[in-house]
């Protein structure tokens, strides 16, 4: 690999992902805009928001991640990085979410762990250049302080918001892994990596927009991992239980015949 880092087009790229600078609150006013200010008491306390704290380790791991090169920082900030989805979609489980929220949740689960296996392949495990980590620094606290201030009606909506967040980080690390050069396997992984994190956010937008899952997927498209199961919301269900009856909203599937209550839940066909 030849100028890994230090270059202009990185320097660039790194400071419009800072946004703003470490003490700055993200947009929006209220305490648990600034999860670095007096807010932090009151956030980790809310019912609606019972992920802070894993949100906390993720990035204290993804910020002490470090490889041999820009390439082998961004594999191990990322195996970090999706460490946090998990363990984020395990908590929602626990929170009794919608349907629609479960599925997802569990789908994430096995995607995000798909990834850390493949990533897992390509790291070394020796190998220590600071100057390489520092390159996602700005696009980690940017995505830290989103995740950190996003917060929604209820713990699925929360949840969703957040994973929103997430999603967009993990793009933005990948541009700057590719703005930096990486080439070969690391280099092809970044790119999976990116194309997954744009489906699952076209997927979390749908989700919010309270569009059946199922109609959902057909704006993510994911590609690969685990596929929910029984636990599908009905045709009708939006991401955060409500049913997409509304004006101007696509008319549901026709209802399944009576005969056969499994009928339209089988999401492993989708």
């Amino acid at each position: 690999m030849k100028r890994l880092f230090s270059t202009a087009a990185i320097a660039a790229l790194a400071i419009g992902l800072a946004g703003c600078g470490p003490g700055d609150a993200p947009a929006g006013n209220g305490p648990d805009a600034d999860p670095g200010g007096n807010g932090m008491g009151a956030m980790m306390a809310d019912p609606e928001n019972p992920f802070a704290h894993a949100e906390m380790q993720m990035d204290e791991r993804m910020m002490a991640a470090v490889g041999s090169n820009p390439g082998d920082s961004w594999g191990k900030a990322m195996i970090q990085h999706h460490q946090g989805a998990i363990d984020m979609a395990r908590i929602v489980l626990e929170h009794g979410p919608s349907a629609g929220v479960a599925a997802m949740a569990r789908e994430t689960i096995g995607r995000q762990q798909k990834d850390i296996d493949a990533i897992r392949r390509l790291v070394e495990e020796s190998g220590s250049d600071r100057r390489s980590a520092d390159l996602y620094r700005p696009a980690m606290m940017a995505m830290h302080r989103q995740m950190m201030a996003a917060k929604g009606a209820d713990v699925s909506e929360t949840f969703l918001r957040k994973m929103l967040e997430h999603h967009k980080g993990a793009v933005a690390m990948a541009d700057v892994a590719l703005a930096s050069e990486v080439s070969g396997a690391i280099r092809t992984q970044v790119e999976k990596t990116r194309r997954m994190n744009q489906e699952d956010a076209k997927l979390v937008e749908a989700m919010l927009a309270a569009k059946p899952l199922a109609e959902a997927r057909g704006q993510g498209s994911p590609g690969s991992g685990t596929r929910a199961s029984s636990s599908a919301p009905a045709s009708g269900e939006g991401a955060a239980g409500r049913t997409a009856t509304g004006p101007g909203e696509p008319p549901s599937a026709p209802a399944p015949a009576p005969a056969d209550p499994h009928a339209g839940h089988d999401m492993n066909s989708m």
